[in-house]
């Protein structure tokens, strides 16, 4: 009974953390939030973002593709990228598992830490739908494959960015290069 109550308290502390966590956030920080996606490019943090912080970020991302750095990123060379990134968020959960059970952190888990909760169940369902990112998914080819404007096998930053640079000019209202939080707010909701 007080292991169940000190569970539930520690449930409803983490999550009073987490919803002012979320409220202290600046308005339109972060990949999505408040649905202004552009808004995660704003690398000085000033609440706009220029043009130069904009196509600095898609090369950025598009250079982690790239990993041979010949300009052009291929369909092995994304998925070799998707696959890495989930080994390390799969190496992730699993410290972060091991430390949630390892409730005195000795560093070894005994019989009793390991059995006192349930072992995951595949809660996000990545290994259910891992298959599907090569683009044999239920809606067809695959982002990289649409992108690839010359049907070339790859991509170049151009492509790859194509339709990044058309949300900023959409969002861009005044065309003066900065997007900033007034212009996505008169978007609406099919703001990028």
């Amino acid at each position: 009974m007080k292991l169940a109550l000190s569970v539930l308290g520690a449930s409803a502390v983490g999550g009073l953390a987490l919803v002012s966590v979320a409220i202290a956030q600046p308005p339109g920080r972060g990949p999505g939030a408040a649905g202004f996606a552009l808004l995660q490019h704003d690398a000085n943090g000033d609440g706009r973002v220029t043009r130069a912080e904009f196509e600095a970020a898609q090369k950025a991302r598009f250079d982690g593709f790239d990993a041979n750095k010949d300009g052009s990123a291929t369909p092995a060379e994304f998925k070799a990228s998707r696959e890495a990134k989930a080994g390390a968020m799969r190496a992730t959960a699993m410290t972060e598992r091991f430390d949630e059970l390892d409730t005195d952190r000795n560093g070894q888990l005994s019989r009793t830490e390991f059995s006192a909760r349930p072992a995951p169940d595949d809660r996000d369902g990545r290994q259910r739908n891992a298959g599907r990112r090569d683009g044999s998914g239920p809606n067809g080819a695959g982002p990289a494959k649409r992108a690839d404007a010359n049907a070339d096998g790859t991509l170049t930053l151009g492509e790859f960015s194509a339709r990044g640079a058309e949300a900023f000019a959409k969002a861009d209202a005044n065309k003066d290069g900065v997007v900033t939080v007034t212009e996505l707010q008169t978007m609406g909701p099919t703001r990028p």
